[in-house]
């Protein structure tokens, strides 16, 4: 589980942002994907040095697990 950084544009300004997703690896039979549990916007202000510890604590609380689906 990590933490995604991606990038958006608006149609009609074509002005682009970002955007935060946590997301997880899944193996399926067209083999490993990326599956997303947690769109937290573009006002995600967590300092990226620390994304990882988030997701792992995320990932401990068991709340957004792939089981849960």
């Amino acid at each position: 589980m990590y933490i995604r950084k991606v990038t958006h544009a608006n149609k009609k300004n074509r002005q682009e942002y970002p955007a935060y997703k946590l997301v997880e690896s899944v193996r399926s039979e067209r083999g490993p994907q990326q599956r997303m549990l947690l769109n937290m916007g573009a006002d995600f202000t967590f300092p990226e040095e620390r994304w990882k510890d988030l997701a792992n604590s995320i990932e401990g609380s068991g709340k957004y697990n792939s089981k849960s689906y």
